[in-house]
């Protein structure tokens, strides 16, 4: 698998300054903050009240049903992050279509399964209400993604769809490497796809959704119409092209649902992959370095018709847009997810600070471990993101925000260790994942079976 450098200890660390000092002296810079009630603090997030400033972020467990409803797995993740108290629980990614899951056992939003994500998003409510009292209740969002290069179908084999070729991607589609047949979708395609997102968030508002996320992050097709620099006809080429699809989406949303439910995105600030195949880079062919003039272009526009919530990613936050940058994929090189991190929430910052009235959410805290919650908080207070987001840590640490509510701070016996035994459940088993370590019961069993025989 690929060679993860943790040169920290965290562990060993005895104060929150020794953290702050460790990292400022490899030219780590985070925002710190001893003081976690900027984390605790209710805000209005597009007329409703969030409790707290401590979101969950849309974080598969590749464990819905054959029909694409929400399986006991799913009922136990979302209760169990419902009654953590996160103030914002950002829902799985949710296909649109059969033929968009990333995995067989990806959910999917049709007439059949509405009423089961229904009922998903009500007792999940009831378990965060039975906790923390009526008054409590998250703000719901539903991601919609169709998986373009790496959809997958019913027996795990690559299907990909791709919105232009690319040789830094080409070779890898699948959630496990492989690459398949790629083929290109038409613009006949494209405008089905976005018929099927506007059609999903009609669904997501019945099922009772706060706000429906247009997935534009990482390889999927939105994300990779952003890129399509090389790609002819309507939907490539020019920044009004390239972003023509997302906003036919947005426009066919409210035109169809009106105020019935909100949007937002998740978009990658960049993509860690030269132009003309990457998205907020430098425009000179080859160069491994970030431009983030379209991206604050787009969240502006995205402001302006409405589109407050932004949640900033990569193609991975573990990986630097230098270097080896999203050839880190491969198993021979090695990672740095620590200066990813940083790198990453340093755009959030740079874009958030050019985009007046945005709502920004930011990625990557899990790999600081219990100090995350400190970067959350000191990324607040100094106005790099209003948001702090927790992806993998929530697996493993489903309470975080109960344990930061009542003044513990999270506790580093409970945090995600960073092991990636999760992503092998997905890469190496083809199975439901989780964490191995802090939620025995369920996940070793699957990893020994699973991973390990293999």
């Amino acid at each position: 698998m690929k060679k993860v450098k943790k040169p920290y200890h965290f562990n060993q660390m005895q104060s929150v300054s020794d953290f702050k000092n460790t990292m400022k002296n490899d030219g780590l810079d985070f925002p710190v903050s001893e003081n976690l009630d900027a984390l605790c603090s209710p805000f209005t997030l597009y007329g409703k009240e969030v409790p707290n400033r401590m979101g969950i972020q849309p974080l598969e467990g590749f464990d819905g049903l054959p029909s694409g409803a929400p399986s006991d797995l799913i009922f136990r993740r979302y209760h169990r992050y419902a009654s953590g108290g996160s103030g914002l629980i950002w829902y799985e990614s949710i296909a649109i279509s059969a033929d968009g899951r990333c995995n067989p056992l990806q959910m999917v939003i049709h007439e059949d399964t509405v009423p089961e994500i229904a009922r998903l998003i009500r007792e999940s409510n009831e378990a965060a209400a039975n906790v923390f009292g009526s008054g409590h209740r998250p703000y719901n969002i539903i991601q919609l993604t169709h998986s373009g290069r790496r959809s997958t179908n019913k027996d795990w084999e690559p299907t990909p769809l791709a919105a232009a070729l690319n040789p830094y991607m080409d070779d890898h589609n699948a959630i496990d490497g492989r690459s398949g047949t790629i083929e290109i979708a038409t613009d006949e395609k494209i405008e089905e796809i976005i018929e099927g997102f506007i059609h999903g968030a009609e669904l997501s508002a019945e099922a009772g959704f706060d706000a429906v996320d247009i997935k534009v992050c990482h390889e999927y097709i939105l994300r990779e119409l952003l890129s399509a620099f090389t790609r002819p006809g309507k939907y490539g080429g020019s920044f009004e092209n390239r972003t023509r699809a997302l906003f036919e989406i947005i426009d066919g949303i409210r035109k169809r649902v009106g105020s019935g439910i909100e949007i937002c995105v998740r978009l990658n600030a960049y993509d860690c992959v030269p132009y003309p195949y990457g998205w907020g880079m430098v425009q000179k062919e080859g160069v491994m370095e970030p431009d983030l003039t379209e991206p604050v272009k787009l969240c502006r526009m995205l402001v302006e018709k409405g589109v407050k919530l932004i949640n900033l990613s990569t193609m991975m936050p573990r990986y630097r847009p230098y270097g080896a940058g999203l050839m880190a994929e491969h198993n021979e090189q090695e990672i740095t997810p620590y200066a990813g991190t940083y790198d990453l929430l340093k755009a959030t910052r740079d874009i958030k600070k050019q985009v007046p009235g945005g709502v920004f959410m930011c990625t990557g805290l899990t790999w600081l471990e219990q100090f995350g919650a400190n970067v959350g908080a000191g990324g607040i207070e100094q106005g790099w993101f209003d948001i702090a987001g927790f992806g993998r840590q929530a697996f493993a640490y489903p309470d975080y925000a109960k344990d930061v509510l009542e003044g513990q701070g999270m506790q580093r016996k409970k945090c995600c260790i960073t092991c990636d035994k999760c992503y092998d459940l997905i890469q190496i088993g083809h199975t439901t994942t989780g964490c191995v370590v802090r939620d025995q019961e369920v996940y070793l069993p699957l990893y020994r079976k699973y991973v390990q025989k293999k």
